[in-house]
């Protein structure tokens, strides 16, 4: 599974991965209106959440709620499931909360992630790979359902 961030969220990349038999986990953002729009809306309040995790680190807490929804089209090349990936910060020192709400595409079908694939190392130091570990534990859950 390759990730992308959205510089890299364009259709005509998705599409080269599909031919080389890759498939992609993408976040999208507003660079992308009509993506994002379509995603953002869809009924996330109707959908399972898939994983929960509550942690303490860097001067902060935070809590990570993933949900994902599988669909039959959405206009991005082979893509079969949408993601929102919530992430709620408390700074320890000011008491600031933030909430953050990230959403992506992934052509991989909902149980086929196994987890035995080994996580992306990012560039910038493991953002994406905690992203990739989050999208694992969710493909499994979706799996044993």
């Amino acid at each position: 599974m390759i990730t992308a961030d959205a510089l890299h969220t364009q259709h005509d990349h998705a599409t080269y991965l599909h031919k080389r038999g890759a498939h992609y986990l993408a976040v999208i953002k507003r660079n992308h209106p009509a993506l994002h729009e379509k995603v953002r809306r869809l009924p996330w309040r109707d959908v399972r959440l898939d994983h929960y995790d509550r942690g303490r680190g860097h001067h902060r807490d935070e809590v990570r709620r993933l949900k994902t929804a599988a669909f039959a089209y959405l206009d991005y090349p082979h893509a079969r499931q949408a993601l929102q990936d919530v992430r709620w910060r408390r700074d320890l020192g000011t008491g600031k909360l933030s909430i953050e709400r990230i959403y992506l595409v992934a052509s991989l079908s909902p149980g086929a992630a196994t987890g035995s694939e080994p996580p992306c190392p990012d560039a910038r130091g493991g953002g994406q790979d905690r992203i990739d570990e989050d999208v694992r534990a969710a493909g499994r859950n979706v799996a044993a359902d």
